[in-house]
């Protein structure tokens, strides 16, 4: 059953809930707050053990099934008609091009001088190449161009003979493949079908296990950041800080891949709002400006231009709305990042009506807001056959569905529409049944058009950054994977070293610049250990990623960074530093607590002079800081917001009164760690 469909110049109400009727929320922070303080229940939702279960159906989805016998179907009449117009047809030249249609240079085999065979040769290297191409960026057109160009080829080649047993060769040859691409398939999914069910005689326990063993996160307002992994967040701060122009904290290689420069921006605001939201909601300041200088950075041509490339080649359309088709990689991750700065600051100029400024080319600007992305993913997961939609034109990737649902959870509780509550059951059936494998495993890419999947692209890595996302709405699916995970992959040798078995192809590479090597692996896992609470697999990945891998230096300002390890993966490994247990689903679902949200607001200070480990409101009245200095030790200025009029405050011994607007200013001595409080005089 399909969702009503309304589209986005057809708006009935404000952007964000568009596919509903009736009464809405306010604004989660213009709610009662005794109401908010009641509903701020902590943690994922509670499950029975036996939702952790692989289920029967897990690859069984009804709908790449349809789409991959109807690939078949019109393989078989490409197939067909080939053949029959080649064994039938007089003109040579309409043979050999008919017999292209079996498979990407065909014809030129039937040809068979030496252009032709040359001609052969380049087809048969373009044949990787072109859907590498189509794979990358979705474009189609450039196997479709291969294929039935060198159809033409063979005609325009083809002299007053062919060589007949070609038409032999080629039927046979090509139902030879089709039968063991056929055979295989049976074979791994009969195999999984194995693992399934050897997976589920022990998943319930271990997952249970896991849970009983999770470390607690620390109490909200406990929390305080050591100097070592300050310099982390500043080396953050600093990439968000950039200027738009300036890309040199960034791995710039493609536009259209996990090196992208979008997800590194992407994943600045990530980390830093969860740095905002677990230690320091009482800060703003440069904090809050690098994650908006990102956000916005994200919407420029230099980053947002593929997508005019990616329109043409894959869907053959000069439309390049960014997202009111496909393009979750955008709407996803951007609706996430919006959504958890958002959360984390209680800043709400996003939701503003064009305040997302999307420039494809000089003359193509699109101008969005934070509730036009959550109609966007609601409209495209709504109309769908699979749910789950596609980012680059006809692939579909599990992960980028995966953030956009959180994207939709956070909306739903910013915004207050209700896209997630509707969607989430269609979006877990559609998940377990169309992008699982039988032994449950989340495939990474399917093909919309044919149903199709690309083998060996599966593996840990990817494992892991799923059952991160995955703890906010589906957390037994999540805690499905991090079993099989801990359990099958994880080890510790003898020596008491950590070691990560069975790796795959994707495994042994850096997502986010596309060096080879393990060492980008263990940001993953010390990521994912941090949501579920294993603290001794977080500490050891993180020890072999900065003493083994990418041993950790120091930049001229002080900050640190992890030496040849991605900007991608640095934001994986800032977020395993900074999260305890279900700190990822808190942040997604709940935010930072309301009565800290209601205190002062350390909202100036200058960086990287001091830098804040916390800044927490215990009782919506006083402000608890701890600073350190960035360089050497002295009195600072620092500005105060969110503070009642007129009234005086004692800021470190000082005293301080608020202006008319809730505002003050004081100086303070940061030395060292150095703790200081706010509190009314």
């Amino acid at each position: 059953m399909k969702y009503p469909l309304i589209q986005m110049h057809q708006r009935i109400s404000k952007p964000g809930h568009a596919y509903q009727n009736g009464h809405v929320e306010k604004f989660r922070f213009e709610k009662d707050a005794k109401t908010q303080e009641q509903s701020h229940q902590k943690g994922w939702a509670k499950f029975d053990l036996n939702a952790v279960l692989i289920p029967p159906s897990a690859g069984l989805g009804l709908t790449k099934r349809y789409y991959q016998r109807r690939t078949m179907f019109q393989y078989s009449a490409l197939y067909l008609l080939g053949l029959w117009c080649f064994q039938n047809l007089q003109s040579p030249a309409a043979r050999a091009g008919a017999l292209g249609l079996l498979f990407p240079g065909a014809g030129l085999i039937a040809v068979g001088n030496i252009p032709a065979t040359i001609a052969f040769i380049l087809t048969l290297i373009g044949i990787p190449i072109t859907l590498f191409v189509w794979f990358a960026m979705g474009g189609v057109l450039f196997p479709l161009l291969l294929w039935f160009g060198t159809a033409l080829l063979a005609a325009a080649l083809a002299g007053n003979s062919l060589v007949e047993q070609s038409g032999l060769f080629w039927g046979a040859s090509c139902i030879a493949m089709v039968s063991w691409a056929v055979w295989k398939s049976s074979k791994i999914n009969a195999q999984g079908k194995i693992t399934q069910q050897r997976r589920n005689q022990w998943l319930p326990a271990k997952v249970k296990e896991q849970a009983e063993q999770a470390i607690a996160a620390p109490a909200p307002g406990s929390r305080e950041l050591d100097l070592h992994t300050l310099r982390f967040v500043q080396h953050m701060i600093e990439r968000g800080l950039a200027p738009h122009q300036d890309l040199s904290y960034h791995d710039v290689i493609d536009q259209f891949q996990t090196g992208a420069v979008r997800y590194q921006l992407y994943g600045v605001v990530d980390s830093l709002a969860l740095y905002l939201t677990h230690y320091a909601p009482g800060f703003h300041g440069y904090a809050a400006e690098a994650c908006r200088n990102c956000i916005e950075k994200s919407l420029t041509k230099r980053i947002m231009s593929y997508w005019k490339w990616e329109r043409l080649t894959g869907k053959f359309t000069t439309d390049y709305d960014p997202i009111n088709y496909d393009n979750i990689m955008v709407t996803g991750y951007l609706g996430v990042a919006i959504g958890l700065y958002s959360s984390a600051t209680g800043d709400r100029r996003y939701e503003k009506e064009g305040a997302l400024d999307f420039v494809i080319t000089d003359k193509h600007h699109f101008k969005r807001s934070f509730g036009d992305l959550a109609d966007a993913m609601y409209n495209n997961m709504a109309s769908n056959d699979y749910t789950l939609y596609p980012c680059e034109p006809n692939w579909t990737y599990s992960l980028c569905n995966l953030i956009g649902m959180a994207g939709l959870i956070i909306s739903s509780r910013l915004l207050g529409n209700d896209y997630a509550e509707k969607i989430k059951p269609r979006f877990e059936r559609a998940l377990e049944d169309e992008m699982t494998e039988p032994d449950g495993r989340i495939l990474p890419i399917r093909s919309e058009l044919t149903g199709l999947t690309i083998p060996g692209l599966s593996g840990t890595l990817s494992d892991c950054i799923n059952a991160m996302n995955l703890t906010a709405y589906l957390p037994h699916i999540g805690s499905r994977v991090w079993a099989i995970i801990r359990n099958e992959h994880i080890r510790y040798t003898t020596a008491g070293r950590l070691d990560v078995q069975d790796l795959r192809g994707a495994d042994k590479m850096d997502p986010g610049n596309y060096k080879g090597g393990i060492g980008a692996l263990r940001a993953f896992v010390a990521g994912c250990a941090a949501e579920f609470g294993d603290e001794k697999i977080r500490l050891d990945a993180l020890e072999q990623l900065d003493t083994e891998f990418f041993p950790v230096e120091a930049t001229e300002s002080g900050a640190l960074r992890n030496k040849g390890l991605s900007a991608t993966a640095q934001v994986v490994a800032l977020m395993a530093r900074l999260m305890r247990y279900q700190d990822l689903a808190n942040a997604t679902l709940h935010g930072p607590d309301p009565v800290a949200m209601r205190g002062p607001v350390l909202a100036d200070v200058e960086f990287p002079d001091v830098l804040v480990a916390k800044a927490y409101s215990h009782d919506g009245v006083g402000l608890d800081m701890v600073l350190y200095p960035g360089k050497e030790a002295g009195v600072f200025e620092v500005g105060f917001e969110r503070l009642v009029e007129g009234k005086r405050y004692l800021v470190g011994g000082e005293q301080m009164v608020a202006d008319g607007e809730g505002r003050g200013r004081a100086r303070v001595r940061v030395q060292g760690r150095t703790p200081v409080m706010l509190s009314p005089a």
